[in-house]
């Protein structure tokens, strides 16, 4: 105990006066609205904070409106789902994977097949709206659990942070409306498992693996993920992928019978394999990923086919064997940005991604945005993802202001230089992840 001293009694009466001038200013400002009116100061500055707390939820609501505008447009790819619905009722099953020039490539698998069996029941328009409604639905999921997943970009003091996001989301979002195709809904489902995946609740955790395991029997790319949760995931979600890969496997034997049924995954399996070596990357001004990247930049004799399926194989392999390795290493602490990390190779290794495929990108801006706090070389991560933005997001029609000039860099795959740049700035961030504190890593988790 102190001694009784002038110096230490002063000390003391000035410490609990600072105490009682705080606790009245904090009751004069709970009703200032009332008996003692703030000045003007003040409440502008209320104003402003209550405005900056809800510029997320106001970008969001402005983009959606925007693209509803462009969705009630009908055509792109609802086109060839609701041509496919029609072959489907008409019990054409089996000539849908060989013989359908007429209405477009089709590339999705049995599961899928069955999921639009019922769409010819509407008339097209009502198709349309349906089809609008399911991307509104998703573009809410989407944006639910990347909020739950980085809860960072919603603080007001990290408002640069959400518009780095929202503004890369602009261009997958738009294109995804435009057309009518089912990545917004595909990254609502995966983003959903991945929070479920890390569940405390056994049972949700086995129906994030469902999920993953049903999205990669419609379409391929989410097999990649599917692999990742079978190496780094806790059994119950492997036991769901499992599962929902049985369920792919014997609903269109319900609904197509067992013979077609039966006979739909290996005519899936032929026609997507012909697909790939007849398709020419290079000539396809729309695919931007490493593959198309390599057969555009190098001369034909350089790169084949088998080559490229080398690459991304190899690619592919090297990125599973470092998550297998890693998969102890404060696995709950950084596996967020491991998994934004995930979906970034996804879309780079996929030879058919396309803007609407950008989407999958938003999570490592958002990682690299909480990651770039505690970095020991900020200035690098930031020249990367000013660089990765640039050539990401503003490689489109409405900044460069020609259509021409647009489709002249995405043929030179000149965005696939901003996705490797992300690519290697996570791939470094991830590296030095366990020097991060653990407060800053286990949010979100």
């Amino acid at each position: 105990m102190q001694p009784f001293t002038l110096l230490n009694a002063t000390r003391q009466y000035l410490f609990f006066y600072k105490q009682f001038q705080l606790v009245i200013l904090l009751k004069w400002l709970q009703i200032s609205g009332s008996l003692f009116p703030l000045s003007n100061r003040v409440r502008l500055s209320f104003r402003v904070f209550k405005v900056i707390k809800n510029i997320p939820y106001i970008l969001l609501l402005i983009l959606i409106v925007t693209c509803w505008g462009i969705g009630f447009r009908p055509g792109g790819d609802l086109n060839v789902y609701y041509q496919a619905s029609i072959w489907l009722q008409k019990g054409w099953v089996t000539r849908l994977y060989f013989d359908n020039a007429e209405i477009g490539n089709f590339f999705y698998g049995p599961f899928g097949l069955s999921l639009l069996k019922p769409l010819s029941l509407l008339s097209f328009s009502a198709a349309n709206i349906l089809w609008l409604f399911l991307q509104t639905g998703s573009y809410v999921i989407f944006w639910f659990f990347i909020f739950k997943i980085f809860p960072e970009i919603l603080v007001p003091k990290n408002i640069k942070l959400f518009l780095l996001v929202w503004i890369v989301s602009i261009k997958p979002i738009h294109a995804s409306f435009q057309s009518h195709n089912v990545q917004l809904m595909f990254a609502a489902i995966l983003v959903a498992a991945e929070w479920g995946s890390r569940s405390k609740v056994k049972t949700t955790q086995v129906i994030s693996g469902v999920l993953i395991s049903l999205c990669a029997s419609i379409k391929i790319y989410p097999a990649f993920i599917a692999i990742y949760y079978l190496l780094r995931r806790p059994s119950t979600v492997k036991a769901g992928l499992i599962l929902g890969g049985l369920i792919s496997l014997v609903v269109p034997l319900f609904v197509f019978g067992f013979t077609d049924g039966f006979s739909l995954p290996a005519q899936f399996v032929q026609n997507a394999l012909h697909y790939n070596r007849v398709y020419d990357l290079a000539k396809d001004t729309v695919s931007l990923s490493l593959p198309s990247l390599l057969t555009t930049w190098l001369p034909s004799y350089w790169i084949s086919y088998g080559a490229v399926i080398f690459i991304t194989g190899t690619s592919s392999l090297l990125f599973f064997i470092w998550a297998f390795l890693t998969r102890h290493e404060d696995e709950l602490l950084n596996e967020r940005h491991f998994w934004a990390f995930l979906w970034s190779m996804m879309a780079l290794l996929n030879s058919t991604t396309r803007p609407d495929y950008f989407i999958y990108f938003l999570p490592a801006f958002a990682s690299l945005g909480v990651l770039i706090q505690t970095q020991p070389k900020k200035i690098v991560y930031r020249y990367g993802i000013l660089v990765s933005v640039l050539l990401i997001s503003f490689i489109t029609e409405w900044v460069l202001g020609s259509r021409d000039l647009t489709h002249y860099l995405e043929g030179l795959r000149i965005p696939v230089l901003g996705i490797m740049t992300l690519c290697l700035m996570q791939f470094m961030a991830l590296r030095t992840v366990s020097k991060v504190p653990k407060d800053v890593r286990q949010i979100g988790n």
